[in-house]
């Protein structure tokens, strides 16, 4: 297939998926009707050539209100020829009369919904025509308008790119607080587009664990990924930004400024309070701030966050009860994993008995998380003193319980079998000698059981 009739083929399918709506019409023109009627019909017969360009244009001038679908078929013929065109010269004018009907196609069907504005910034941006400071407003004018525009990661990553170089250039007139306004919007954008992403995603992945996705299905599910994983890239970037543009004083400052008329906006709050943690701004308006959406929105996010302040409070009972909260909460097995485990540290070695619950409670629910019996077996280590029994044999036999439950993090998780197994043989050094199990008059596979807290044996293995 040569190069015309490629592009004709890849013309034909846009343009049959544009074919494919019934788009709003401004007049019921019985002529322009047939005329437009005509036109895809000429479409779908011919490969492309200058003849459709030359049609459509001419069906364009003389019904430009019949329908939108003539402003979509434009578009994609003119954007096939941007494309198609070898030099900046043979592009500029396309992309000048690409520009005009975008124009015309607000004007003549303003409430399209195309999002026309990020249209044109995008044909300056990609084809490197125009400057940057055309692209930006073309863009900041689309989002102060409308944002529900913007859910391409790409356009929104493109806005705050060139928003934060406009300010450092000086090309735009903002005030600190201004720029760090429109981040802020940027930010609250990619916040909500990331929550619809991960809804999608957590619905679809529960769904699949009881039932077989649809190949409708499996793409949304695939795609939310993807969706979730370039928001991500323009989140750090967004951030990356406001970094670059505010100091923690700063910041404080800024929030602290419209804490008042949004004290009751669940989304803004959540992003105050995680900017000022990964700022490390920590002062009592982030405790305020984190309070107040943890009352607002109780979520496994809030709860931890609130554990953590705790935390540093040194204020274990509240560290555990909000962390605890947090795990509840959570619908990641391996977040929740992860907090269960956290909770046993907390406990850790003044609570033994406790720790390890929590422990096993990250075993019940994720099998192969070898940290719990790496931590387990430490706890049972420290245990000699706990468990003291008749004798100083038995004491030390709690080395073995404590080299055995080390190994079962390794057949969990083999990643782990390297430390497990240094672990346990550190552990099997300390536990009774050959020579000292004779002297006890005990044999191998005899059973030791500790009757405190541990409630657990252990068989005296063959030397």
């Amino acid at each position: 297939m040569n190069k015309k009739n490629l592009f004709g083929s890849r013309l034909a399918v846009l343009i049959f998926a544009v074919l494919g709506f019934n788009f709003a019409a401004k007049a019921q023109n019985p002529e322009c009707k047939d005329k437009l009627i005509a036109f895809e019909e000429f479409i779908r017969e011919n490969s492309y050539d200058q003849t459709i360009y030359n049609r459509w244009k001419e069906l364009k001038q003389q019904c430009p209100t019949e329908s939108e679908t003539i402003y979509l078929l434009g578009e994609k013929i003119l954007s096939q020829k941007v494309d198609q065109a070898n030099t900046a010269e043979e592009k500029s004018p396309l992309i000048t009369e690409l520009l005009n009907l975008y124009d015309e196609h607000d004007k003549v069907f303003p409430n399209n919904k195309r999002g026309n504005r990020i249209n044109k910034a995008l044909l300056l941006y990609e084809n490197k025509s125009g400057d940057s400071r055309e692209v930006f407003t073309f863009l900041d004018k689309a989002f102060q308008l409308d944002n529900t525009e913007f859910t391409n990661p790409e356009v929104l990553n493109i806005y705050s790119e060139l928003l934060v170089s406009q300010y450092g250039k000086k090309e735009i007139e903002l005030t600190s607080d201004q720029l760090l306004a429109k981040l802020d919007q940027i930010a609250e954008k990619v916040q909500v587009e990331l929550k619809k992403s991960n809804q999608i995603k957590d619905n679809l992945t529960l769904k699949s664990q009881t039932a077989k996705l649809t190949a409708e299905e499996q793409n949304s599910l695939q795609q939310s990924k993807l969706s979730i994983s370039e928001l991500t890239i323009v989140a750090e970037n967004v951030n990356a930004g406001i970094d670059k543009q505010a100091n923690c004083e700063v910041l404080l400052s800024f929030y602290q400024k419209n804490f008042h008329k949004n004290s009751e906006n669940a989304l803004w709050l959540e992003r105050v309070s995680d900017r000022l943690d990964a700022k490390k701004c920590k002062s009592d308006f982030f405790v305020k701030v984190t309070e107040k959406l943890y009352a607002l929105s109780p979520t496994a996010k809030s709860a931890y966050a609130m554990g953590m302040i705790a935390r540093n409070a040194r204020n274990t009972p509240q560290t555990i009860e909000y962390f605890t909260r947090s795990a509840e909460l959570q619908t990641d097995v391996n977040k929740k994993a992860e907090l269960y485990y956290l909770i046993a540290t907390t406990y850790g070695y003044p609570e033994k008995e406790k720790a390890r619950e929590f422990a096993k409670k990250a075993l019940e629910i994720k099998p192969n998380f070898g940290k719990s019996y790496i931590f387990i077996s430490q706890l049972y280590s420290y245990s000699t003193r706990d468990c003291e029994s008749n004798n100083a044999f038995e004491s030390k036999a709690l080395f073995w319980l404590a080299a055995e439950t080390a190994k079962k993090a390794g057949t969990v998780d083999p990643s782990m079998k390297k430390t497990a197994d240094q672990l346990a043989a550190d552990f099997t050094k300390k536990a009774p000698s050959k020579q000292e199990i004779s002297q006890a008059k005990r044999k191998a596979g005899e059973q030791i059981s500790f009757k405190c807290w541990i409630g657990e044996s252990v068989s005296i293995p063959k030397l």
